[in-house]
């Protein structure tokens, strides 16, 4: 199934011009129409990312630019074999020394800037919740997506968050951070946290798809990595909504519409519409 003739404009017009890690991660994973072009590109990107890595692997030893940055190789298709990617993981598990209420695994950065730059950034599938669970979700997700699932650090992260975490826990963006991280690795995703943090989200959908308090679309893509009825059931109540957030120019979302057409277009592709 193929939802592009459902939508308003083809995103392609919009993704076609994007010079950016999001748009060569679109048109060669979405699109599938990577050019010569976009190999030029993709060099050059990952020279201006790299060119400003410390030493200890961090960027600025701010985790907000780090995990970024490492998010943007691995949308350029680099993998944990890449000397950069390898050093900037190295210095995500050195800041993974502290404990929430006594439960261990937790990412802290104790950089005095990153809850401001967090506030401030809305780049990317993660938003800005309270600093020790935006930093430790995304540090998961990262983890994840270059292929660290099984490593006992991570398990560590994962194994704590499902003795205490519940939908109620925090704020929104707390509560999406977590249930992405939960949804998407091997040991929660099947776990009781998952099925009561969809149904939390199922009774705020309303009637436009949307969820009342919840960030429209990273909720929309978090549900699409979700193997479930009820997240299924929810991402199709959604669409329309989609539908009508289109932008006339084919992307989705205001001020960040790289970050609102990447969790648009990945959601679809997770959940095989594209």
């Amino acid at each position: 199934m193929n939802v592009l003739n459902e939508l308003k404009v083809n995103p392609l017009n919009y993704v076609a011009n994007l010079e950016s890690p999001i748009g060569v991660y679109l048109r060669r994973e979405i699109f599938e129409k990577e050019t010569k072009a976009d190999t030029t590109l993709k060099k050059k990107l990952y020279a201006k990312t790299v060119a400003d890595q410390s030493a200890d692997g961090s960027w600025d030893q701010l985790f907000v630019r780090t995990a970024n940055n490492l998010w943007n190789l691995a949308l350029l298709g680099y993998d944990a074999e890449d000397g950069r990617v390898k050093k900037g993981l190295e210095w995500l598990l050195s800041i993974q020394r502290h404990q929430y209420r006594g439960y261990p695994g937790f990412f802290y950065s104790s950089n005095r800037k990153d809850p401001r730059v967090m506030r401030s950034t809305f780049y990317g599938e993660f938003g800005p919740g309270c600093t020790i669970f935006y930093q430790t979700t995304y540090a998961i997700h990262l983890f994840h997506i270059f292929g660290f699932d099984d490593t006992k650090q991570v398990q560590t992260t994962v194994k704590s968050y499902l003795q205490f975490w519940r939908p109620d826990w925090c704020g929104a963006w707390c509560t999406i951070n977590v249930l992405r991280m939960l949804i998407e690795h091997p040991l929660s995703t099947e776990s009781k946290q998952v099925g009561s943090g969809l149904k939390y989200l199922d009774k705020r959908q309303t009637k436009t798809g949307a969820w009342k308090g919840f960030p429209f679309y990273h909720t929309f893509h978090a549900l699409s990595r979700a193997n479930h009825a009820l997240a299924k059931k929810q991402f199709k109540k959604a669409f329309p909504s989609v539908v009508r957030r289109q932008n006339k120019n084919g992307s989705w979302g205001r001020k960040e519409q790289e970050t609102g057409t990447f969790l648009v277009l990945d959601a679809l592709k997770n959940a095989g519409t594209m």
